[in-house]
């Protein structure tokens, strides 16, 4: 089916329950490099995404990441750290998850993946919960350390990996106010994710954001009322939450 609207999935607590097991990892990684002082508020940083919170800590110590090789050793102890926990703990998806990406994928909306995470460990995650991706579609911190810029070059890249030269609608989904306010400077449409109780899920709706704790019935929205799908026919009305693909 052509594509020609663009759908932005974040991946932590929006595809896989997987934010507190990075922030330990995260934690250990940034401790491992031995600076002097360390801000462990990871949301408070300019750019709340691994490469930048590695970049402006060194930077705040005095550190000079002179070589390409520095930041490759981090990556790789992050990596490494995340793939230990793993191993030990397992992952689950986020309710939906991959029925989401299943359904978008039968219809005019193309996926794209952009993730504060870097590369290597946004892999292990998707492959954990099963949801299949392409290369070419997962934008990561490894790439780019700014939120937006990592969601802007996520939506060029949908456009020349699905041939869209216009997109008629593009929505992004996240979990944080990071999220929304990348999606308002850019103009793009904005889905919320999250369970009752989360912080971030109070804050979302308090900016008038629509927010699901199951992305099932999320489906819905992007998808008309008889895609057939693994476990049966997704039935609902059509809404607009999400941006119309018609």
């Amino acid at each position: 089916m052509k594509k020609d609207c663009i759908l932005v999935l974040d991946i932590d607590g929006t595809l896989t329950d997987s934010i507190s097991m990075h922030q330990e990892a995260l934690l250990g990684a940034m401790q491992a490099l031995g600076l002097t002082r360390l801000n462990t508020d990871w949301g408070s940083y300019p750019h709340h995404t691994d490469t930048g919170i590695f970049a402006h800590a060194l930077a705040e110590n005095g550190v000079e990441a002179s070589s390409s090789d520095v930041a490759a050793s981090f990556e790789r102890d992050l990596d490494n750290r995340f793939a230990i926990l793993l191993a030990e703990r397992g992952l689950r998806e986020v309710p939906g998850a991959r029925a989401l990406v299943l359904a978008a994928a039968q219809t005019r909306w193309g996926v794209v993946f952009a993730t504060g995470g870097i590369r290597s460990v946004s892999r292990r995650k998707l492959r954990a919960v099963k949801i299949d991706f392409a290369e070419e579609v997962l934008i990561s911190s490894s790439e780019h350390a700014s939120r937006r810029n990592l969601v802007e070059a996520a939506v060029n890249r949908a456009m020349q990996v699905y041939d869209i030269s216009n997109p008629r609608a593009v929505t992004s989904v996240g979990d944080g106010l990071w999220d929304l306010r990348v999606a308002g400077e850019l103009g793009l449409g904005f889905v919320g994710v999250g369970g009752p109780d989360s912080r971030s899920v109070h804050a979302l709706r308090a900016q008038g954001a629509t927010v699901f704790s199951d992305l099932h019935e999320a489906i819905p929205h992007v998808i008309s009322p008889d895609i057939q799908l693994p476990g049966g026919t997704v039935s609902g009305a059509t809404s607009t939450v999400l941006a119309s693909c018609p």
